[in-house]
């Protein structure tokens, strides 16, 4: 199935980064070309950082890259937190109370900007997705309940970074969104696969762009969006996956009859609507 020419859809990348040392605009352009309309823009630690300025002015540059994605004719939505990783970063020089301080009080400027709406959620918040001591394991949970209900005061989303998630990790972590009282519907499990969508526990499951993942997804009758989790990294061109995958991909599956258009709406304009609300 082709689309008519009076049909226009969006399609939407649900978790793209950018780098001041990358592609930057340019990536966008070849997103842009390949048909894709919207950006879910993630913030990274550009460099390490254990002050609470230079995490803001790493923040700023994201918000810089979301400008220049725009002026190129993305439609974009900016999320950004403090990666989770960075929490055991700020344990190996100081201590717990020390280190859990530095990162909330990181996470409180994410909430500041979406009360100011320069941003519309937080993300990557989550866990180490590799073995810790239980101690760190035990505080990374802890923090992230915090960091979950101080984006629920300011009506954010959140974007998720954890270990591969199989129906028992999905259902932590609905566990600790319950704790937090974080609304699952604005929850999105990134970097998913099919198993995270065995059962999603009502969160939203973001799958890596891959064509079996998107037939898996919908022989399983589940709800998802896509990703491609493109990292601009100078050093790993096309990291996880390129800019135009999310829209090679998606067409591909809606010419081969694998969509119809109104799935090819619920993944790429509902869930995302309903998620991060605006794009602009």
């Amino acid at each position: 199935m082709c689309l008519s020419p009076a049909f226009f859809v969006e399609i939407t990348d649900n978790h793209f980064h950018l780098d001041p040392l990358g592609r930057r605009e340019m990536a966008v352009k070849d997103f842009i070309s390949a048909g894709g309309t919207r950006l879910v823009l993630v913030h990274k630690p550009y460099k390490d950082w254990n002050k609470l300025s230079s995490f803001k002015n790493q923040v700023d540059t994201t918000l810089s890259l979301a400008s220049k994605a725009r002026h190129v004719g993305a439609k974009v939505a900016v999320v950004a937190s403090p990666h989770p990783v960075q929490l055991l970063k700020l344990l190996e020089k100081q201590g717990k109370d020390a280190a859990s301080e530095i990162y909330l009080d990181a996470v409180n400027y994410c909430t500041e900007l979406v009360d100011e709406n320069k941003i519309v959620g937080l993300g990557e918040l989550g866990r180490p997705h590799f073995k810790v001591k239980p101690s760190i394991w035990r505080l990374s949970n802890e923090i992230l309940v915090e960091s979950l209900s101080r984006a629920r005061e300011v009506d954010a989303a959140a974007v998720l970074h954890t270990e591969s998630a199989d129906s028992s990790v999905m259902a932590e972590l609905s566990n600790i969104a319950t704790k937090s009282g974080f609304p699952k519907s604005r929850l999105v499990k990134h970097y998913g696969s099919l198993e995270s969508l065995e059962d999603q526990q009502e969160i939203v499951v973001s799958l890596i762009s891959s064509f079996s993942n998107i037939e898996g997804g919908v022989k399983r009758g589940k709800s998802f969006m896509l990703e491609t989790d493109y990292l601009d990294d100078p050093n790993r061109p096309g990291a996880v996956m390129g800019p135009k995958t999310v829209p090679r991909k998606t067409l591909k599956a809606l010419n081969t009859g694998l969509l119809n258009q109104d799935q090819l709406h619920k993944i790429h304009t509902d869930l995302p609507n309903q998620v991060y609300r605006e794009f602009i």
